[in-house]
């Protein structure tokens, strides 16, 4: 992560395969936009596939600040091609984040991107913006999203019955997890080395 980083300037954390850096409205590919129109994809995040347009999606991901909300695009180190993106929203009043992810390129379901990114994320939420609480809500039926969730550390502290409806108007369960500094110090020691 940049070493002398201020709120408000582009954020840029690297992993072992990943460069995940705040998003620039020319970030927005035309796999960003086809991702937005996927079904699969949008079902992942309980959203009816989208009609949004390239000037659209570069709107939406201007609104960002690098303050209180972060878009963080996932690139691939060795290309720079872009395969998913975060949301991320700082409540500074109660300083708590949740986090919302999109993987959007299906060659990466399932290898562990969630799980090598976010860790940069929860350690740059933690430790740099000194948050109390990283959480999340998937909904119920997202599985992947709730085995990472828990691969991480993370406590599912409720479910909220028939919370959200579905594109196709199913009344679906919603998870809340949360993750404390300790829980999280606690989830990086008992990772195999």
């Amino acid at each position: 992560m940049n070493a002398g980083w201020k709120l408000g300037q582009p954020l840029t954390m690297e992993t072992a395969h990943y460069l995940v850096r705040s998003m620039k409205p020319e970030d927005v590919s035309p796999d960003y936009l086809a991702w937005t129109q996927d079904a699969e994809i949008m079902y992942g995040v309980n959203a009816a596939p989208g009609r949004m347009t390239m000037a659209d999606l570069h709107r939406y991901v201007a609104k960002f600040n690098n303050r209180s909300s972060f878009h963080l695009g996932v690139f691939l180190k060795d290309t720079g091609r872009l395969i998913g993106f975060y949301s991320i929203y700082w409540e500074r009043r109660h300083n708590i984040a949740g986090t919302n992810v999109v993987v959007g390129d299906r060659a990466y379901w399932g290898k562990g991107v969630v799980l090598e990114t976010r860790g940069a994320i929860i350690d740059f939420l933690f430790d740099r913006l000194k948050v109390a609480k990283v959480w999340g809500s998937p909904m119920a039926r997202n599985i992947a999203s709730v085995f990472n969730y828990k691969a991480q550390g993370f406590r599912c502290e409720g479910v909220l019955k028939r919370h959200r409806i579905s594109p196709k108007g199913e009344r679906l369960d919603q998870l809340m997890f949360g993750l404390f500094p300790e829980d999280w110090r606690k989830a990086k020691e008992a990772k195999p080395r």
